[in-house]
């Protein structure tokens, strides 16, 4: 077990050069939210725009552009039709094929039956994986194409619905479930909780993270977990490394807004606010 560290994450995140345009700086294709939930797209969406990717495109269904046009405006949108789902498939296509990373899940609801097989059968690039995303493997039974360049990024809710057991035996056995998971569908795999654990088929260890409080446990935490893991992803990192340093720049952040605002009353917006400080002590010279 290693306990993911400051210096470790300074080393691997993304340079900016000198010549950095929008799009050397990473392309993110965010397949997110769904009537009820935009909230969920748009925190990821901000959280990757903060975590430093350079262009955003934010796919949702078109009862949401409203919202979200004016909650992001820095971002790109792609807007399909989920009442018809081949002009949606050619939609997604599309953007996937612009894309140099792709955060799938946050919020999609029941739209993971029209969004998601598209993705999962088309993606050849890094892939963030959460939520309903993960809802649709574990009852279809559905895999991403490129399971090398996928990392799930499931709660013990959503891991036990993987493995079909319990969330009671995946707390019980954390690393093992972990391990479990990563031998089974062949991706990285991030399980969110307390001591959030994160490993890859050829990582060769566990890494444990050490950031984040009690206070991140609400609603919307891991959307902004997953843009800014698919931030990473969109600059260069491969999906374990962005997923290990993600954790990290999350937690960090949450543990900036505690003191800020107080565990009880911090919102997972407040973390988004708090990434650039997060980024910047971890980039500081020591």
């Amino acid at each position: 077990m290693r306990i993911t560290d400051r210096n470790f994450v300074k080393t691997q995140l993304p340079v900016i050069p000198e010549a950095a345009n929008k799009f050397t700086r990473g392309r993110l294709l965010l397949v997110c939210g769904s009537y009820g939930m935009a909230g969920a797209a748009i925190m990821a969406v901000r959280a990757a725009l903060r975590t430093g990717a350079g262009f955003t495109d934010l796919a949702i269904p078109k009862a949401l552009y409203p919202v979200a046009a004016a909650a992001v405006p820095e971002s790109v949108i792609t807007v399909y039709n989920d009442q018809e789902p081949a002009k949606t498939r050619g939609v997604l296509l599309e953007a996937l094929e612009k894309a140099d990373a792709v955060v799938m899940g946050c919020g999609l609801g029941k739209l993971r039956e029209t969004v998601c097989p598209v993705i999962l059968e088309n993606c050849r690039k890094p892939l963030v994986l959460d939520a309903d995303a993960l809802n649709l493997m574990a009852r279809t039974g559905m895999r991403p194409v490129c399971p090398e360049m996928t990392v799930l990024t499931p709660h013990e809710g959503e891991m036990g619905r993987l493995l079909g057991v319990s969330s009671k035996e995946i707390c019980a056995d954390r690393e093992g479930s972990l391990l479990r998971s990563v031998s089974e569908f062949g991706t990285a795999v991030l399980l969110k909780g307390p001591g959030t654990l994160i490993t890859a088929p050829d990582a060769g260890e566990v890494f444990m993270n050490p950031t984040g409080n009690a206070g991140m446990a609400r609603a919307g935490s891991g959307d902004v977990l997953s843009g800014m893991t698919g931030a990473l992803a969109a600059q260069g990192m491969d999906v374990f490394h962005a997923a290990v340093c993600g954790a990290y720049l999350h937690g960090a952040a949450g543990d900036i807004a505690s003191k800020r605002y107080g565990q009880r009353s911090m919102l997972p917006t407040d973390l988004i606010e708090c990434v650039p400080e997060a980024l910047m002590i971890i980039e500081e010279d020591q």
